[in-house]
């Protein structure tokens, strides 16, 4: 983890928490550090609704910051390798080294990750919340390594220590792009693509930077719509409550019910409201 160590002055990294910024702040912040830019510029290029995530660039040895700033890249292609994680990841690869292993191959590092629709993908960022014995690293980044099925956690590598942690889901925002849909007030911003910064639980809603306008805007989760491909949990199903709490991947999304159609295993696909899906 030797690329990760300078992306610690994004706001929810360690030292600069979003939790104290106000809006007004983190716009300034993204201004002055990158041109207005979104921080996350095309980390996520391929998603669109598209079969799967792109990264366009591995370390290859180099500086991934190209000497030393950013130069209008992305910070974040470096260090995420050179792989697409696609919705189903059927033959997912980071930074050249397949995941789809041989038959047999189900050691311990090198779980089947085709199979598993229910586990955020390794190599997704993400930032930790809700920790109360280390609160202390609360809003700090980092990037899933594995899913250990044994005690349902993820290890996470922390951008700024290169520290592993051992994390429960509830623990984990993952920050992803998403598309904005049906705001009735402003809807100036249907249709615009943002980036995920933080998750609100006293108002149930997500912040979420859009790189376009260069602001950010607070929404309900039925006014976000996650990229297909991305893992998120079932919440408030009321018809069928045994769904609450199960996670699945979103494969894609229906405009005109809003809803969206989730596969939670190999061979359960649902239909859920866009609101009974949360990161």
């Amino acid at each position: 983890g030797g690329g990760m160590g300078g992306f610690g002055g994004f706001p929810g990294g360690h030292g600069g928490g979003m939790g104290g910024m106000s809006p007004e702040e983190a716009q300034q912040f993204f201004a002055h550090a990158f041109g207005g830019g979104d921080p996350f510029g095309g980390m996520f290029g391929g998603m669109g609704g598209g079969p799967g995530i792109r990264f366009s660039s591995s370390m290859g040895g180099g500086d991934p910051f190209g000497g030393g700033g950013f130069g209008g890249g992305d910070p974040f292609s470096a260090f995420l390798g050179g792989g697409g994680m696609g919705g189903s990841m059927p033959g997912a690869r980071m930074g050249g080294h397949g995941m789809r292993g041989h038959p047999g191959m189900r050691a311990q590092s090198m779980p089947t990750m085709a199979k598993q629709y229910d586990v955020i993908p390794q190599g997704t960022i993400v930032s930790l919340k809700g920790l109360v014995n280390k609160s202390n690293l609360n809003g700090d980044r980092g990037v899933v390594k594995r899913y250990i099925s044994q005690s349902k956690r993820y290890m996470v590598e922390l951008e700024d220590s290169d520290e592993t942690l051992s994390v429960k889901p509830e623990n984990l925002l993952q920050h992803v792009h998403v598309q904005i849909h049906d705001i009735q007030s402003q809807p100036e911003l249907n249709g615009e693509t943002g980036t995920i910064i933080t998750w609100c639980p006293d108002k149930g809603r997500y912040s979420i930077y859009v790189a376009s306008l260069k602001k950010f805007v607070s929404l309900k989760p039925g006014n976000v719509v996650l990229d297909s491909g991305t893992v998120a949990k079932v919440t408030g199903v009321e018809s069928k409550p045994e769904l609450n709490g199960r996670w699945g991947t979103i494969k894609n999304w229906v405009k005109e019910s809003n809803k969206y159609d989730v596969q939670l295993s190999a061979n359960q696909i649902i239909r859920l409201k866009v609101e009974n899906m949360i990161l």
